[in-house]
């Protein structure tokens, strides 16, 4: 085990400390990696467990596209602070089950005590409120419409939606992450009960629109119950009007949602918290942790403001479990899943290192960084598509065809130069663009200035060459 554990603690060291000398993008097939574990592991026979490490920790660095890499500005996908790396290697070790309180008593009150600090941030009172970790923005986004449904239809849950008289709907941007259309399934609601709102012209829900989309579908029968603002789209980082939102939400007795997965992380930051003006209204709140606060995957977080319907949505006695605890409670009986995850130790961890200041620092670089990205490219004639206080930049060239093909081939020739990956997106789903999205507190300007350097490079390639860049 020491030899192990040394082997382990040295390959952390190493890969925390060197990931920028570390390929960032694998050269590797589907074919070539199945064949490696079809010759190395049939699991007829028993391998040393030392072995076994290394050829992973191998496999892991040569064939993996590395996030953590500075030069790593595509998805939500962060490099990852190394208290959460610690934090993760404990919960396996304890493997403490959150699902009752009397089960795991020191882990459920770290989390609560987590939770509680940024409910207060988010304008929410813990003692009437309701908060708890998720596998995701999935699972969050998921729980709010499920509460949504009970707070204005309260017999669902037990006669299902089948005996509702009228259909229910709900309403998201047409820039709303796609698991919204996943959960209309889910719940059974259907795909169609999933209203797209169109957008303006800079990628945010339009109001008007909106109150039309209401407006019709009462008049045609259906039951409007919830909107959804996002705050930081995925494809272009854009933050819904959100207080708006709420002051309709209100006039028209709807549930409000803010999906902020992504930038709900800027309430740490007093220089960006004002950004999110109108979310201390929202009835319920996603916020993914394994986002911009930059813990290991996964992490979400959902919150909600009125903590007697999170109990009329999720209460389900079990026999086989212990009586609750007075002042605590249970988490089967206010969340989706039953056995769960010591989650939140990797961001109570994380928060006691950095502290308020030295997070928000660390969410203030990030977002001047894209500020800068955005400045860099504009000076090197790209035009910047989006406008967001978020570091997620969407762009072009001023001579590029807009077409799919051009940003793809765009795409191809930066990454068969291994040095950065960045990825492509449509905004309005008919907008082809170039996204680049700082994700890595390991990301400098030197490193803003190459790849600006390295994408004017491609594009005067690809106008040598031929290419249809006109």
């Amino acid at each position: 085990m020491r030899k192990l554990l040394d082997n382990l603690s040295q390959e952390i060291q190493d890969f925390y400390n060197h990931v920028e000398e570390i390929p960032l993008i694998p050269s590797v097939t589907v074919q070539e990696i199945r064949e490696y574990l079809n010759i190395n592991y049939s699991f007829c026979q028993p391998q040393l467990l030392e072995g076994v490490c290394l050829d992973v920790q191998n496999m892991l660095r040569r064939w993996n596209l590395h996030n953590n890499h500075p030069h790593y500005l595509g998805l939500y996908v962060p490099g990852t602070l190394l208290p959460s790396v610690i934090a993760d290697a404990l919960v396996a070790l304890y493997n403490p089950q959150l699902g009752v309180w009397a089960h795991a008593p020191a882990a459920c009150e770290i989390e609560r005590y987590t939770l509680q600090f940024l409910m207060k941030k988010f304008g929410m009172d813990p003692e009437s409120g309701s908060a708890n970790f998720t596998t995701g923005g999935t699972e969050a986004n998921l729980s709010a419409v499920l509460i949504a449904l009970t707070k204005s239809f309260p017999d669902i849950g037990e006669n299902g939606i089948r005996s509702l008289k009228k259909q229910p709907v709900f309403y998201v941007s047409e820039e709303a992450h796609h698991s919204f259309i996943k959960i209309g399934q889910i719940t059974g609601l259907g795909y169609y009960a999933v209203r797209n709102v169109k957008t303006d012209d800079e990628f945010k829900m339009d109001i008007k629109e909106l109150k039309r989309l209401v407006k019709r579908d009462k008049s045609d029968g259906f039951a409007p119950f919830m909107v959804v603002g996002t705050a930081g789209t995925t494809s272009a980082g854009v933050i819904d009007p959100l207080l708006k939102i709420s002051e309709f939400c209100k006039d028209n007795n709807l549930w409000f949602h803010a999906d902020a997965a992504y930038g709900g992380a800027a309430i740490m930051s007093d220089r960006l918290k004002h950004v999110l003006v109108g979310i201390e209204k929202a009835d319920s709140i996603t916020c993914d942790a394994h986002k911009w606060f930059s813990v290991s995957m996964g992490a979400g977080m959902f919150f909600c403001r009125h903590k007697k319907h999170v109990a009329e949505t999720f209460q389900a006695g079990a026999a086989y479990l212990p009586e609750s605890v007075i002042d605590t409670i249970d988490a089967y009986n206010t969340t989706i899943q039953c056995s769960r995850r010591f989650i939140g130790l990797k961001l109570f961890m994380t928060l006691a290192e950095l502290g308020e200041k030295g997070y928000s620092g660390f969410i203030e670089k990030q977002s001047h960084l894209g500020e800068y990205l955005r400045i860099k490219l504009q000076a090197s004639d790209f035009e910047i598509v989006n406008h967001t206080p978020l570091p997620i930049v969407c762009f072009t060239h001023a001579n590029m065809n807009r077409g799919e093909l051009t940003i793809t081939a765009v795409l191809k020739n930066l990454y068969d130069r291994k040095n950065f990956w960045i990825s492509e997106t449509k905004l309005k789903k008919s907008i082809p663009v170039l996204r680049a999205c700082i994700t890595s507190f390991r990301t400098t300007q030197d490193d803003i200035d190459e790849l600006v350097q390295e994408l004017s490079v491609v594009v005067a390639d690809m106008a040598a060459l031929g290419v249809s860049v006109k």
